[in-house]
Parts: C-alpha cells; sequence; structure tokens
C-alpha cells in the first residue's frame, strides 16, 4: 500500500532526525544546513525574473542586466550563473560571523562573486552601501543588533531548516527551469 503525502514527509523529517544525531550540532549547522542555505539563497536570486537587478559598480548604484538562472555580484556587478561553483558566484554574508544568530539570516546574505568575497574579503565597505540602498538602514541595524545576541539550535529546528531550504531550492530550480524552457503542453 502507497505511503501518504504525510507519512512520506514524517518519514523524511525521521530520516534527517536520525542523521543529524550522528554529528555534534554545531558541526551538522556547518556540514548540512548553511551549504543548504547558501545554495538557496543563490537559486532562489537566480530564479528571479527581474532583468536588472540593483549591484555596486565602480562605486555606483547601477542596474545590472542579467538572465534568469545567473545571479549579479552586489558588490561589484559581475554576472554569473547561480551554481557556477567556487570560482564563480557565493552567498556573501553583509555581517561575516559565524554565530547562530546570524550565520542563516537571509536578510543578512546576498551574492557575491568569488573575488569579493574571499580574495577581497566581502568588501565590507562597498557591501554596507549596498544594503542600505537596496535593504534599508532598518535592516541594517537590525543586523548589527543581532550580531551581540547570542541563539542556540536544537536538532528538532535545524532538521526542519533543511526539510525548508532544500524544498525552497527545489521550488527555486524549478522555476528558472520554466521561465527558461519553452515546454508545450
Amino acid at each position: 500500500m502507497p505511503l501518504t503525502p504525510e507519512e512520506k514527509a514524517a518519514r523524511r523529517w525521521q530520516r534527517m532526525y536520525d542523521k543529524s544525531r550522528e554529528f555534534q550540532i554545531s558541526t551538522y549547522v556547518r556540514k548540512f544546513v548553511a551549504p543548504l542555505f547558501q545554495k538557496m539563497v543563490r537559486a532562489e536570486f537566480g530564479a528571479d525574473p527581474r532583468q536588472f537587478v540593483t549591484a555596486i559598480v565602480d562605486g555606483e548604484i547601477r542596474q545590472v542586466p542579467r538572465h534568469v538562472g545567473e545571479c549579479v555580484c552586489v558588490t561589484c556587478g559581475k554576472v554569473d550563473a547561480w551554481n557556477s561553483g567556487i570560482k564563480g558566484i557565493h552567498c556573501g554574508h553583509f555581517i561575516a560571523s559565524r554565530r547562530n544568530s546570524i550565520l542563516l539570516e537571509e536578510d543578512n546574505v546576498a551574492p557575491q562573486c568569488s573575488h569579493c568575497n574571499f580574495f577581497a574579503h566581502g568588501m565590507q565597505g562597498v557591501f554596507r552601501q549596498w544594503m542600505l540602498a537596496v535593504r534599508g538602514e532598518e535592516v541594517v541595524e537590525r543586523l548589527e543588533w543581532l550580531k551581540t545576541e547570542s541563539i542556540s539550535f536544537d536538532r528538532e529546528d535545524l532538521v526542519d531548516m533543511r526539510i525548508e531550504y532544500a524544498d525552497r531550492l527545489k521550488a527555486a530550480e524549478l522555476s528558472m527551469f520554466w521561465q527558461t524552457n519553452d515546454v508545450p503542453f
């Protein structure tokens, strides 16, 4: 007899929970949840149907053209595929920290090319300029306050987050597929 969708979801959750018990919570976050979160963020930016995206190019706020499936580095304007790998687009953190309070905070991340994110250490001044222009002073102040806070995750919350991020990643990938392929019905 086939399983109901609810039974499938419950089994999926239990499998992930059992897997999480093999690791310390901090290891589970770094190894399973954070990478999935970052991939989901890049995919959702890639699935955005807007043709122009705001970025800082040569110190100025500009609208950079892009296609569905591409991300724009918010601190230099480089355009690359959302899944371009380690030398392509990263998920840059405005406030660079490994604190749980901002590690998985969606307002704290945006696409950055590998050069800006890694070699130029996040281009913090330019990233701040973009954050203020696009997300606003209120968000920046909230993130700066969150950095001083301490939160901890329990296994159940992490499994829930992992499932949510995986579902959102799949939805973004499907959205990109449907936007870029003319499929006759």
